[in-house]
């Protein structure tokens, strides 16, 4: 038992910590009085012990013993209620990203999943009239996101080297593709991988906030051109391709202009 408890107040520990650097402070406090809650509950189990001698008070009306029950459960409801959404809230909400933003790739992790994912107070507001500057990620065959950049000569708010981090109101995250059509074998040095065009659903967040704005869908070039060099997840036999910067625009124009 005295393990177990031990268990249960480093978790409740370790979530309030990630709730205070994730910019959460309520759920944080709410995680410090969960750590606190085996103490100061025995401490309070042992000092009403000693005043009742072990007994139940003589004396004691059936409606103040229904009372002493009620009160417990319904504090015990609310704290199961509260931790639920703290819970929720450190496993599947984004966080707030504390460190400086230099450059458009550092968004990246807002595509993140869970714990991973962040969001950005540095980040511009999404308000007013279009152009909302966005940064766009894809997903490499080996699973992690890189920045999707604009073609020569394409306005700097489509993802752009030259973007000021600091401007940025949207980021879009592609997640790992499922296949199109079979396009070609792409023979390496020890081995061959069949080449689809990758079909991705891609969505759309808030930068400041984290708040998604909506989901679509993107596919891959048509073009059956094979790398000369890729890295695979483990398990991974096939290649995808990716989509081309006009299919990026073509999708999520309507985000970006309007």
């Amino acid at each position: 038992m005295a393990r177990l408890m031990v268990l249960f107040i480093g978790i409740a520990v370790v979530f309030s910590v990630i709730a205070f650097k994730g910019g959460n402070a309520p759920v944080g406090l709410l995680f410090i009085v969960v750590a606190a809650a085996p103490v100061l509950f025995l401490g309070y189990a042992v000092v009403n012990r000693r005043r009742a001698g072990g007994a139940t008070a003589p004396g004691q009306r059936p409606q103040q013993r229904g009372r002493r029950t009620v009160i417990p459960r319904v504090i015990a409801l609310v704290m199961v209620v509260a931790v639920g959404y703290g819970v929720y809230w450190v496993m599947f909400e984004p966080k707030a990203n504390d460190k400086a933003l230099t450059r458009v790739s550092d968004f990246e992790t807002g595509c993140g999943a869970g714990l991973a994912r962040k969001y950005f107070p540095q980040a511009a507001d999404h308000t007013g009239a279009g152009p909302h500057p966005i940064a766009m990620f894809t997903i490499s065959e080996s699973g992690s996101p890189h920045p999707a950049y604009p073609a020569s000569g394409t306005a700097d708010y489509w993802s752009g080297n030259g973007l000021d981090p600091h401007r940025v109101q949207l980021i879009a995250c592609l997640d790992s593709p499922d296949e199109g059509e079979f396009l070609t074998d792409c023979t390496f040095t020890t081995d061959s991988i069949k080449l689809y065009r990758g079909v991705y659903d891609v969505t759309v967040y808030e930068a400041r906030t984290g708040k998604k704005v909506g989901s679509e869908q993107l596919s891959g070039s048509r073009k059956p051109d094979c790398p000369g060099m890729v890295y695979l997840k483990r398990g991974t036999d096939k290649l995808h391709t990716e989509p081309e910067f006009a299919d990026y625009q073509a999708v999520l124009r309507k985000y970006v202009d309007n």
